[in-house]
């Protein structure tokens, strides 16, 4: 993987930053297209909400599979966080996915949680944690069976879904067993903190966290530890100029140097995609060329 990407590593640190703010103007230029999609999308399927806090972002979207009277719902249940830099957006912007994967026969939650820079981390994470287990309150009231769980990620939702896999501190403070994520699934997402660094992302992460906090403790790749036995899939693409491509790499190769296999990352190398089209865009078919999500879809059915 890394050999894919000797030529762009090879320049040196200025010239990156001008190749990616070139990169941005098709990353703009993405906008459009997801607003015209975002509003002619079908409506039709109508989530259940839960609050699970006092907070009005506190809440999670249960949206059961969309299936006919001879057809069965697919085993793996959904668990997608949305991104937005963790400053923006809300979960009911993001029904688009939870009916995307309903209409797939897929059983989804879609988990909301506090943004910055009005609430600093750890607020979103610990959300995050408590409205999983609100999601696992409800599935077990539904009388469904968890046993199989697939949480996925767009881009800061990706780093926040990882921390829910892989942060073992917090899940033994909140009594889940993680022998129940099957797998994860990163779009875009920032899972090495280590490695992000371009001009956009940066002051992100300066209004997510106080001055002066161990960002170490927030850092997905600084919480394997080999004993994880979650498959993990990651998609970046190779000119995001939003969150760096090594995020993917670096976070999936150390999860192989542990257990090889474990992980597969796929990195669009040579493609028009962005960051905006691959973590939102994939989600609507017009914007989904490259048949991305078919191959999620597939991944996940064979878990």
């Amino acid at each position: 993987m890394n050999d894919e990407l000797k030529d762009y590593e090879s320049l040196d640190k200025e010239t990156r930053e001008k190749v990616r703010k070139k990169n941005m103007i098709g990353e703009y230029l993405t906008y459009p297209s997801m607003a015209i999609n975002f509003l002619k999308a079908d409506k039709k399927i109508k989530p259940f909400k839960y609050q699970y806090g006092k907070n009005k972002a506190q809440y999670i979207l249960y949206f059961p599979a969309q299936i006919k009277e001879n057809e069965k719902s697919k085993k793996q249940i959904i668990v997608y966080i949305y991104g937005g830099g963790w400053k923006e957006g809300n979960a009911n912007l993001y029904k688009f996915v939870g009916r995307r994967f309903a209409r797939e026969h897929y059983r989804t939650v879609l988990l909301g949680y506090r943004l910055a820079p009005k609430y600093k981390y750890p607020c979103q994470i610990e959300d995050v944690f408590e409205g999983f287990n609100k999601a696992l309150e409800v599935l077990r009231e539904k009388n469904i069976d968890y046993s199989d769980i697939v949480v996925a990620g767009s881009s800061a939702g990706a780093h926040l879904g990882a921390l829910l896999v892989y942060n073992k501190e917090l899940q033994k403070k909140y009594n889940i067993d993680n022998s129940l994520f099957k797998g994860y699934i990163s779009l875009g997402g920032p899972t090495d903190l280590n490695v992000c660094t371009n001009e956009r992302i940066m002051p992100m992460l300066n209004q997510l966290f106080e001055e002066g906090y161990n960002r170490d403790l927030a850092n997905p790749y600084s919480h394997i530890d080999g004993s994880e036995k979650t498959q993990v899939l990651c998609l970046h693409s190779e000119i995001d100029p939003v969150c760096e491509v090594e995020n993917s790499i670096n976070f999936s190769n150390k999860i192989n140097s542990f257990n090889k296999g474990l992980a597969e990352c796929i990195i669009l190398k040579g493609k028009k995609i962005y960051h905006n089209d691959l973590v939102n865009g994939i989600f609507f078919e017009d914007m989904d060329s490259e048949h991305i999500l078919n191959k999620i879809i597939d991944w996940i059915d064979k878990l």
